[in-house]
């Protein structure tokens, strides 16, 4: 199984001494197909881009592009190429998650969600060579677009009679593909090896490091089944058979060797070890709270959860209480894609509690179906039960104040509020308008 792992570790324990390691990555080789952790299907890695996005030749058509992830993974959205490849230009043909349109020319083009021109279906946009060819057959006869604008240039083409490409894949929680352990609300058990300082390379893209508050808010009844780091630089207080960790107060353990999760006894599948455990959270058990540590075991795998709420790794707005905007254009069905896991379609009870004074920036599902009252823009009302329905799977949404967002979705009403007309809770919609992105919820 792959792991990340430290190569030539060098240990130094002495009494409130600080652990010296060398702190060099490696990844354990990857020789055989459908080697775990590994991002395509077939064990092979033909591109590896940042945030563990990894380019998996072939050439299938674009409803089969998932095919081409291994387990773990996941195609890439438009926009985490966009985030991610980090100047590399692709050396394969290759599917995005998005069903994505095209304005211009080639070679003065760009891609785009819900405004522009479709491709036959089946044969959206997508990530293309700098010739349009690739060594699997593939073509794009179109190449060199931008997204969303004509530059800079994000190696995007297509579409018409080009049929098959490979697929962008991205990990789904850890950085290596595998999650070992799945908890509420998102959080997900990276096993590994790596030391504190690096504890965040076990997460994939989206992800951070979980902190103590959240294991323990978020573990429910489950035990580790792995040394797990936190995010926080956790101090002890007690003995080895009666002990707990906080963030503020007790004895701090060796510098980059603080007190961890770990598992109920002995060493984990990866090798690293805790001499205390069975360690509360702020007070002695009970509960137990599954911490430990501390000199002398300097590596683990680490917690991670969603950084942002969406899908992507990015956030187009942040109000209360984890409550976040997710740009994008998807149909009502599949609203809920673009929520990061652990989270969903918002209730548009909690935006009209929680949004103040805040107005959208981009056009937003909610979870509820809602219809429409009124004659029109800014003399309208939103309501789950009383009203006129809209065409079904296009119901009343949030809306930006012109109605339009960047991603060219669109309202034909604006400025409606929730149940009377006033005040404005900026609803909007229905009929017609098709796509939006998704007000998201943990």
């Amino acid at each position: 199984m792959k792991r990340w792992t430290l190569g030539a570790m060098l240990l130094t324990v002495a009494c409130n001494a600080p652990i010296e390691a060398d702190e060099e990555v490696q990844e354990s080789s990857q020789e055989s197909p459908l080697v775990p952790g590994v991002p395509c299907a077939d064990g092979s890695m033909e591109q590896i881009f940042s945030g563990g996005m990894a380019g998996c030749a072939g050439a299938v058509p674009w409803s089969n592009r998932a095919s081409l992830c291994a387990a773990g993974f996941r195609p890439a959205t438009a926009r985490e190429w966009d985030t991610l490849f980090n100047g590399l230009a692709p050396a394969h043909n290759y599917w995005t998650n998005d069903d994505l349109r095209y304005t211009g020319a080639s070679g003065a083009c760009s891609v785009t969600y819900v405004s522009g021109t479709a491709c036959p279906a089946g044969q959206p946009m997508r990530v293309c060579t700098a010739s349009g060819n690739d060594a699997e057959g593939n073509q794009c006869n179109w190449k060199g677009c931008g997204l969303l604008a004509n530059s800079p240039n994000r190696f995007f083409g297509g579409c018409a009679g080009n049929n098959t490409a490979g697929t962008l894949c991205v990990p789904r929680g850890c950085a290596d593909g595998t999650i070992e352990q799945t908890f509420s609300r998102g959080m997900v058990g990276c096993a590994g090896g790596m030391t504190w300082a690096n504890r965040a390379a076990l997460c994939g893209p989206g992800y951070r490091v979980a902190t103590a508050a959240e294991w323990v808010n978020l573990r429910g009844a489950t035990a580790p089944t792995h040394h797990y780091w936190t995010s926080d630089d956790l101090k002890y207080t007690g003995t080895s058979t009666a002990c707990f960790v906080s963030t503020t107060s007790g004895t701090a353990c060796p510098a980059g060797s603080p007190m961890r999760v770990c598992k109920a006894a002995g060493a984990d599948p990866e090798g690293n070890t805790c001499n205390w455990g069975h360690c509360g959270y702020n007070a002695l058990p009970p509960p137990n709270a599954y911490f430990g540590g501390c000199a002398g075991n300097p590596t683990a795998g680490s917690l991670c959860i969603p950084t942002s709420g969406c899908a992507d790794g990015t956030v187009e707005q942040v109000f209360t209480n984890n409550l976040v905007g997710c740009g994008g254009a998807v149909t009502w069905p599949n609203r809920d894609t673009l929520c990061a896991p652990g989270w969903s379609a918002s209730a548009a009870t909690t935006w009209t509690g929680q949004h103040g004074s805040a107005a959208p920036l981009f056009n937003y599902w909610t979870g509820d179906n809602l219809r429409y009252l009124g004659s029109g823009s800014n003399s309208c009302a939103v309501s789950t039960t009383s009203g006129t329905a809209c065409t079904t799977n296009q119901p009343m949404r949030l809306c930006t104040p012109g109605g339009t967002d960047a991603f060219g979705n669109q309202c034909n009403w604006t400025h409606c509020g929730y149940q009377t007309n006033t005040p404005d809770h900026f609803f909007g919609g229905c009929n017609g308008n098709q796509f939006a992105g998704t007000l998201c919820r943990r």
